[in-house]
């Protein structure tokens, strides 16, 4: 029998489970991240002994991605133990075969697997794509120069680390998460730290613009310098690096780096050159599978069912996590329903920012706590319904808020505004 025909043959109701003739035996993994990591730990816990090849790009087994805008930063020469997601022991008593600074050129359907640079078939019965992005790259020239910095990977980061000495002059283009983070980072360090940002406020399109105004105004405090609804239409140059940013009102900012947040580009080419249907990321449904019934996706690469209607890419940390978790767990028949709604979170400076759900268009705003303390929770309400939850300092809150939106909560405005009402109480009433 072919390989051709195994794929061909598993159905999307998920028949090739641990029993009967279609049993999985083998497992590929395209991308030795946070969300691969995740996926081969999933496998072995839930009792999978067949053979699990994990392929990964990057010269590093699995790893952390959040340090790299903070602790990495920081000190590069001494990363916390926490950074690896497990100890190279843990693969090796796993019995988990790790092909690591290697890239998948394509995955061969007919063949049945996935095909390395170099053209070695590694035959699978289920592949799993997590090929999360690449960081997107600014469309001017001289965007590529050794002093204009991308952040994604551990490289990056030590790259990055390099430029961001005290006094150094850094100009940060992008303030959404990651630019945010790099620029409380570099202020830390003792940097004299710009910001660009074509929108209105830090981080808009994941806070909205009161909380966005709130968050430029704290960066503003501690002495990063902010240029918002402004955009970048050139560089200037002195020995082959970039001397200065050029704003689009004329604007001339001085610099000894660069770094560019503007979002990544998704590893989609593996699935969309096999014919697996592909949009703003690879299609899923809610057990993790693409169009191809044998190949799965998980991450931030992934396009799911959103938890509020349509179709959402999350590139968030623990949809990562969540997801490889449960793409695991399809891929060897269980029973997965996943879609949940968004959760991220963000540390800059002293501030611990969590978001959990959507900020509906005509939101109505309850604020508990005060906004001036830097301590406090933001609920947002459409139609009495919370449908999303912002936490400052406030960690222990989100860990119900995240099931007050999960839940679907109604919600007395005049309750939530209250301290003294517990939000357990509340959400105990709506269970």
């Amino acid at each position: 029998m072919q390989r051709q025909s195994l794929f061909a043959a598993s159905s999307a109701k998920g028949r090739c489970g641990q029993n009967g003739r279609n049993r999985v035996r083998s497992v590929a993994i395209v991308g030795a991240n946070l969300a691969g990591g995740r996926a081969v730990e999933a496998l072995r816990q839930a009792g999978f002994d067949g053979r699990i090849v994990l392929i990964g790009e990057e010269p590093w087994r699995p790893y952390e991605r959040p340090p790299l805008s903070k602790e990495f930063l920081w000190d590069p020469a001494n990363v916390p133990d926490k950074f690896f997601l497990q100890d190279e022991a843990w693969y090796y008593n796993n019995h988990i075969d790790m092909r690591l600074g290697t890239r998948v050129e394509a995955v061969d359907l007919a063949a049945g697997g996935v095909r390395l640079n170099g053209g070695e078939l590694v035959v699978a019965d289920k592949v799993l794509l997590a090929t999360g992005g690449h960081a997107r790259k600014l469309n001017l020239a001289g965007a590529d120069c050794a002093n204009v910095h991308y952040l994604r990977t551990r490289d990056d980061a030590a790259r990055l680390a390099a430029d961001l000495r005290k006094g150094a002059r850094i100009v940060i283009i992008g303030m959404g998460v990651i630019g945010a983070e790099v620029a409380a980072s570099a202020v830390k360090l003792g940097c004299d730290v710009t910001a660009v940002e074509p929108l209105a406020v830090p981080m808009e399109r994941a806070l909205g613009k009161r909380f966005g105004q709130w968050l430029g105004d704290e960066h503003r405090k501690r002495g990063v310098k902010t240029h918002f609804n402004r955009g970048v239409t050139g560089f200037k140059f002195a020995n082959g690096r970039v001397s200065a940013v050029e704003l689009d009102d004329g604007t001339l900012i001085f610099c000894d780096a660069v770094v560019a947040g503007v979002g990544i580009v998704p590893a989609t080419s593996l699935a969309s050159d096999a014919g697996i249907s592909v949009n703003s990321g690879i299609i899923v449904d809610r057990q993790c599978r693409t169009s191809n019934s044998a190949v799965f996706a998980a991450g931030d690469v992934a396009e799911q069912d959103g938890f509020f209607g349509g179709h959402i890419r999350l590139e968030t940390y623990q949809n990562a996590a969540d997801q490889a978790q449960a793409a695991a767990l399809a891929m060897l028949g269980k029973e997965v329903n996943y879609c949940k709604p968004l959760w991220y979170w963000s540390d800059q400076f002293d501030l611990n920012i969590q978001f959990c759900g959507q900020i509906p268009v005509q939101a109505e705003l309850v604020l508990r706590g005060d906004m001036e303390s830097n301590a406090f929770v933001a609920f947002f309400l459409s139609g009495g319904t919370i449908d999303g939850v912002l936490t400052v300092n406030r960690a222990p809150d989100m860990g119900i808020g995240k099931r007050l939106v999960e839940r679907r909560t109604k919600a007395v405005p005049a309750q939530l505004a209250d301290p003294d009402v517990s939000l357990r109480d509340l959400l105990k009433q709506a269970s």
